[in-house]
């Protein structure tokens, strides 16, 4: 079986509110969406390339935009904090 080779590593942000008392805090960690030809793998998912039916990217004033992977079980949302043309223009290179 032929080992699939890794294509792009996207950087995302999982961003967590704690709140002890009446203090609050966010907590921000680093995860990657990784790219290879035939798939997406996430932390917590794997999408087969067949599956994911479109990418998008909003752009927000904030710190983080959104990067939507649009896939036949639903949306998926990942924060990111630059542009991800290069990943986007990859994903859309396998799927045609």
């Amino acid at each position: 079986m032929k080992k699939l080779s890794l294509v792009y590593k996207q950087p995302f942000m999982k961003v967590l509110r704690e709140i002890h008392g009446i203090e609050q805090k966010y907590i921000e960690t680093q995860y990657y969406l990784y790219l290879y030809e035939t798939k997406i793998v996430t932390p917590v998912k794997t999408f087969q390339l067949k599956d994911v039916l479109d990418v998008s990217y909003l752009h927000s004033q904030n710190k983080y935009s959104t990067l939507y992977l649009h896939t036949n079980q639903g949306v998926f949302a990942y924060y990111v904090s630059s542009h991800p043309e290069e990943f986007i223009r990859l994903l859309k290179s396998f799927q045609s």
